[in-house]
């Protein structure tokens, strides 16, 4: 499986995208309209009062893809970057660490996977391994 190691993956301040504990996104929903959107409103943000913390289901479903083949000339390789659709309406942006054997499916369930690096707090996604 890929590892998170020489990857950049996205990040944003520690405390406001997730829970490495539960491996869980925040998310913050719009009280008038029901909207849910990613990453979380800022609490300083001029509009957090029209929004309430969500915290994401563990579970999304693959809504599309894409691979990148970075220029062969820095020797990394090709990746999978995805938009993931929770149940709770928002649709996040991350990278898919895949087992080089396996293929994104549109539809198949992935799983944030949510780590540490240094001051920031990295998040990706990873297939939700069948039972």
């Amino acid at each position: 499986m890929n590892q998170l190691s020489n990857v950049e993956t996205f990040s944003t301040d520690r405390d406001a995208i997730g829970s490495q504990a539960s491996g869980r996104l925040f998310a913050s929903r719009d009280r008038a309209t029901g909207q849910c959107v990613f990453p979380p409103v800022p609490a300083r943000s001029p509009s957090a009062h029209r929004y309430e913390p969500v915290t994401l289901s563990r579970v999304a479903r693959l809504y599309s893809f894409s691979v990148i083949h970075p220029n062969r000339k820095t020797g990394e390789q090709p990746f999978v970057v995805i938009y993931a659709d929770f149940p709770e309406g928002a649709r996040v942006f991350g990278r898919l660490l895949l087992p080089r054997e396996r293929h994104p499916l549109i539809g198949m369930q992935v799983e944030a996977r949510i780590a540490e690096q240094g001051a920031a707090t990295i998040y990706s996604f990873a297939p939700v391994e069948e039972a």
